[in-house]
């Protein structure tokens, strides 16, 4: 699998971004933003609709069951202990929303004791801070951390949008999580797990008869709590069962107030088998979605049952997987989904993988039945999307110190749902073809070099326009060196031009950019830790979305404090 690891000292090294940038830095994840903070935004793994990532949160889907995103936005970074990435089709493993791939988070704990705490301020009067600890007694270990963030962010939108004030969006925010870990007797781990996250931010509402301005505001709160337990009931056979609910609820208030809540129940068993020929797999999971809205739907549930199995076995430097799964979506009727993936290793070359898969996915609520308005109108004809994906990857070490890895990406998705004004409709063949490569290691000078590169080519194959939203080619580079107990880093980020429509309009063209960043860290003392990071350095005036302005420069001071 192409699996990206990003640690907590990554995110710290990270300085004023939000989760969707430290993605596209440390990833190789494209997004797509309508503004600064506490604003909307989408990530595209491998080219595919941001309705294709499936986001986890402990292990807890929290998209949205309207609109069939994650409020990404609304994670903050200090929430985060740690972030997998896993590209490719895998809903075969993880379910119809998995098309693209999956964002795994997973918040702030510790199996060790320990203390911490950050304060940070910087530009726009950006003031943030956060603490935790995690704390064991015989069988029970507890882990706590909690944060709130301020902003007076610059307006999110330009002159180009449909209303703007050049006044300031404020954004306001606030978390905490909790994990309970015990073990009761020997084999068996229970784990309690739980989450908050708010935020609020304004935007530029429409002026009224009298050309007078007034901010709408966005209020948002992503909530989930799991309880899993896994034992062994024998030395070959581990099992894993899991209940748990995810919610996401976006209040707006202002000219047209709104509200929309969604739920998300799940419970999954999982079951593994070492075997004489490898590891087999058996699961089943259940996943109940409910809209409660200040608007009528015509529908507010959907249940999914699911079943599925797998294998993997090693050996002689190959690997096999193989997973099938069987969705029963009670509104669309079954689907079945499969990967197949076969890795060898090649003596002075590094890791082949090659690897098969399908997938599928439904139509939102929101896609088919919310409320009509002057912007938007629901189809409740489209048909689900059906993707067939093939992937090839090397991975190895090209040189001493040096780790690589290139892939390559044919991915193609029949009745692809995408927004033409004013409603979705369903693209009859979309095909993304693409390459990724990323290299780091040590150069001269015990200078330490990531490097990182995408070409692709996002089409829809009826009218052969790019699809909306896409660059052909984005990358990053970025360079650090450490003196004792300083450290220095500075990148770019680039990327290709964009457009916002799905017909090329050069009247939606959103040029390429690069945008340069950088890092002074000073380890002041034991546990005690002060950085000052920069980011869009020369100012660089962007969109990722016409009329919202990305990100201008940025400067935050932190202070970190850890102490085991």
């Amino acid at each position: 699998r192409d699996v990206t690891v990003i640690t907590r000292e990554a995110i710290d090294r990270a300085g004023p971004v939000s989760l969707a940038e430290l993605l596209q830095r440390e990833a190789l994840v494209e997004f797509r933003g309508t503004g600064g903070a506490g604003q909307p935004a989408g990530l595209f793994l491998r080219g595919a609709n941001a309705g294709h990532t499936l986001v986890l949160v402990d292990g807890l889907r929290v998209s949205s069951a309207t609109v069939g995103t994650t409020s990404i936005e609304n994670l903050p970074l200090d929430m985060i202990e740690r972030i997998e990435v896993v590209k490719g089709p895998l809903s075969s493993l993880y379910g119809p929303d998995a098309i693209g791939g999956v964002v795994q988070i997973f918040t702030r704990a510790s199996a060790k004791p320990r203390f911490f705490a950050t304060g940070a301020y910087g530009t726009d009067a950006d003031r943030m801070a956060s603490a935790g600890f995690t704390t064991t007694e015989r069988d029970v270990t507890l882990s706590f951390a909690a944060g709130a963030r301020k902003v007076d962010a610059p307006s999110a939108t330009n002159a180009r949008a449909w209303c703007h004030d050049p006044d300031r969006d404020r954004y306001e925010s606030a978390f905490a999580n909790a994990q309970v870990v015990t073990r009761p007797w020997p084999g068996e781990t229970i784990t309690l797990s739980g989450f908050v996250s708010e935020g609020k931010a304004r935007f530029d509402g429409c002026p009224d008869a009298q050309g007078r301005f007034a901010d709408d505001r966005n209020e948002q709160s992503l909530a989930g709590a799991r309880l899993s337990s896994f034992m062994f009931f024998a030395p070959w056979w581990s099992s894993r069962f899991t209940l748990g609910e995810g919610r996401d609820e976006l209040r707006i208030e202002g000219s047209e107030p709104l509200r929309f809540e969604t739920r998300q129940t799940q419970a999954s068993w999982v079951n593994e088998f070492g075997t004489k020929l490898g590891t087999a797999m058996a699961g089943l999971e259940t996943v109940r979605q409910q809209v409660l809205s200040g608007v009528a739907f015509t529908k507010t549930r959907r249940d999914t049952n699911s079943a599925f199995v797998g294998f993997n076995e090693t050996w002689r430097g190959q690997r096999l997987e193989v997973s099938l799964r069987r969705d029963d979506d009670d509104q669309f009727g079954s689907r079945n989904t499969g990967t197949a993936s076969y890795g060898v290793a090649i003596p002075g070359a590094g890791y082949l993988t090659a690897t098969v898969g399908r997938g599928f996915r439904a139509p939102t609520f929101y896609d088919l039945y919310a409320p009509a308005s002057d912007f938007y109108v629901p189809n409740p004809d489209l048909r689900p999307e059906k993707s067939r994906s093939r992937e090839l990857g090397l991975r190895g070490e090209p040189f001493a110190g040096w780790q690589a890895r290139v892939a390559a990406y044919d991915h193609r998705i029949d009745d692809l749902i995408t927004y033409v004004y004013p409603t979705m409709q369903n693209v009859r063949r979309a095909r993304i073809r693409g390459a990724e490569a990323a290299i780091e290691g040590t150069a001269w000078w015990g200078v330490r070099v990531k490097a990182s590169l995408a070409v692709q080519r996002p089409r829809d194959e009826d009218t052969g326009y790019r699809l909306q939203g896409r660059a052909q080619r984005f990358g990053r580079l970025e360079a650090s060196r450490a003196f004792g107990k300083w450290s220095v880093a500075a990148g770019v980020t680039a990327s290709g031009e964009r457009f916002d429509s799905p017909d090329e309009s050069p009247a939606m063209r959103l040029p390429g950019y690069a945008i340069a960043d950088a890092r002074l860290s000073w380890a002041a003392a034991k546990g005690w830790r002060v950085e000052l990071a920069a980011t869009n350095l020369l100012d660089k005036r962007y969109e990722h979305v016409i009329g919202y302005d990305a990100p201008r420069r940025g400067v935050l001071l932190s202070v970190r404090f850890e102490a085991p």
